[in-house]
């Protein structure tokens, strides 16, 4: 089981790196007009820079390393979370990519609410480590 311990560590160094990396090197627009359609309008990712895109390549792989694991683990121990766990992975994997539109223009939120992916997909490996020492 150290290597679920060592899977932990893994996401919350990786949670850290982006926390830099949407706070610190991303930015949003608004979408013109889209508060005709939506109220408070609609968001978009704004175009990174070669420095931020080649991070934003590092950190998806490193995500997608760390998710490979835990999704193996989860598998493995037959979780009856695997369907949370992908559908917590998707809204990772979303933001990540920035390929979507949003809501809202504070990155801080966008953030928590990565973070908050992070912290259920994380507790859900810990949780099947757990029962399993039982």
């Amino acid at each position: 089981m150290e290597n679920i311990e060592e899977l932990k560590i893994q996401y919350m160094l990786l949670e850290e790196r982006i926390r830099s990396f949407i706070l610190v090197h991303s930015d949003l627009e608004y979408v013109q007009g889209s508060n005709e359609i939506v109220e408070g309008g609609a968001f978009t990712w704004t175009e990174l820079s070669p420095e931020s895109k080649a991070l934003q390549l590092e950190l998806w792989r490193e995500y997608i390393s760390i998710s490979r694991q835990a999704r193996k683990f989860l598998t493995e121990t037959d979780s009856p979370h695997l369907e949370l766990f992908e559908e917590s992975f998707l809204e990772v994997k979303t933001c990540l990519k920035q390929n979507s539109m949003l809501w809202g223009p504070c990155l801080q939120d966008i953030f928590s609410n990565m973070k908050k992916e992070l912290d259920l997909q994380r507790s859900l490996v810990s949780q099947v480590n757990y029962l399993s020492r039982l």
